[in-house]
């Protein structure tokens, strides 16, 4: 599913991320492909919480511009913003998301350690806050998104059901969490155009 470069890349963010303390998760593709179907992703998502005025954001710029094309002013808008940056791996030319603070409130406390591939293991989102993550971009139409809750949902690692409706109703997911469970104990397709309306 990953290749050595995929490999070498979250390697080496994670020495990166790491190296500076910094609280982050992995998140997006990586997520879905690991709690749902395995799939390929092109790039790597990850959520993490920065300050713009703190000694590690300046510390983790530094960093980045030795191994990555960033954009300093960007990075820092989204930061301030608590937005989206993205840095492109010189290495191996892979786009890696970073997304500023948490879009699921507690999803870094939430965080678990996973070994994605035989010798790495990393910090990844939570499979329930995957799932509630993944149901914002359902919202906003992402077909990919709603095959990947579903996948989620079917996947041989347990779900809490009862912590993850609880945590959809922080930012008002309820409603599109309960049309695709509905989907899934019913057998419709993913693709179904009612599943979400």
């Amino acid at each position: 599913m990953y290749d050595e470069h995929f490999q070498s890349c979250i390697e080496r963010v994670c020495s990166v991320l790491d190296g500076l303390g910094l609280r982050y998760h992995f998140t997006g593709g990586l997520a879905a492909s690991f709690y749902g179907e395995p799939r390929f992703t092109q790039d790597v998502d990850l959520v993490i919480q920065l300050s713009p005025d703190s000694p590690e954001t300046k510390a983790l710029l530094e960093r980045l511009s030795l191994g990555y094309y960033i954009n300093r002013q960007v990075v820092l808008d989204a930061i301030r913003q608590n937005g989206l940056f993205q840095v492109l791996d010189q290495e191996t030319a892979i786009k890696i998301d970073f997304h500023v603070g948490e879009k699921i409130p507690g999803e870094l406390l939430r965080s678990t350690r996973q070994q994605l591939l035989p010798g790495l293991t990393v910090r990844l989102v939570a499979k329930e806050d995957a799932i509630l993550s993944k149901l914002l971009w359902v919202r906003l139409g992402s077909e990919k998104s709603k095959r990947d809750v579903i996948q989620m949902l079917k996947g041989k690692e347990e779900v809490n059901r009862t912590h993850l409706r609880k945590q959809a109703l922080k930012p008002g997911l309820a409603k599109e969490l309960d049309q695709i469970e509905e989907a899934v104990s019913s057998g419709r397709h993913p693709e179904d155009p009612d599943l979400i309306s």
